[in-house]
């Protein structure tokens, strides 16, 4: 089985940018008529030239997603567990450095805040930590997600990236989904970003929706911080 590294490996970063900003406007066109997008089609609509064709792209996205999804909106509440972080990140509040008051909610927290939230009427929760595995790690996701799941229909996390086996453990206590940001794809800009901790681990954060999906995880959300490259 290819993984993601092998993958990420096998590209050349400043051949896929020459790429995109060779795209030209019948590029684009055929990329927004096509029922079946490549790749290459993918590179055109992000292309500097496709800016004017931003509405047309809007309406066929939105169309797109009225097929998938019909006239329906998802909404969430994210539940802070805890702000204790081991990771060092030039561009986070939790970063380990920042002198701020930390936090782990115990049990009659978590109740508080999860009855709170199913008063006004959500059902769906996610929720996030810093990444402190010593302190907000499986030992405690044992202890409470079972908890917290009696009050949601839908329980997604936004933790630290996990081995297969724990994600595994996780499902079957509760979990749906997990969400994890890659937070840049170009590995310099991410070595730059973050200076110490787990989270150095460039590779290990790029597997992990590799590993949720092996774990049998239904949901994987994926993100970046846009703006944090300029490459």
């Amino acid at each position: 089985m290819t993984t993601f590294t092998e993958i990420y490996q096998q590209l050349d970063w400043h051949q896929l940018i020459i790429q995109i900003n060779s795209k030209s406007a019948k590029d684009i066109e055929k990329a927004i008529c096509s029922d079946r997008p490549s790749l290459q089609d993918f590179m055109a609509l992000i292309s500097p030239d496709a800016y004017p064709y931003l509405e047309v792209i809007t309406q066929k996205a939105q169309k797109l997603t009225r097929q998938r999804f019909g006239n329906t909106v998802g909404l969430y509440v994210p539940l802070y567990l805890s702000n204790l972080c081991a990771n060092d990140c030039v561009y986070c509040g939790f970063s380990m450095n920042n002198q701020i008051k930390r936090k782990v909610l115990n049990e009659k927290e978590i109740i508080a805040e999860c009855e709170a939230i199913r008063s006004i009427g959500y059902n769906n929760i996610l929720l996030v930590t810093g990444e402190h595995p010593g302190k907000v790690g499986m030992k405690y996701f044992r202890q409470y997600i079972p908890l917290i799941k009696k009050y949601f229909s839908s329980l997604l996390m936004e933790i630290q990236p996990l081995a297969i086996t724990e994600y595994k453990e996780l499902k079957k206590i509760g979990l749906d989904g997990v969400l994890v940001y890659q937070e840049t794809y170009h590995q310099p800009t991410y070595q730059q970003q973050h200076l110490r901790g787990k989270k150095q681990d460039f590779f290990w954060r790029l597997e992990t929706p590799d590993r949720l999906g092996q774990a049998g995880i239904d949901k994987i959300g994926l993100g970046a911080l846009i703006g944090l490259s300029n490459n």
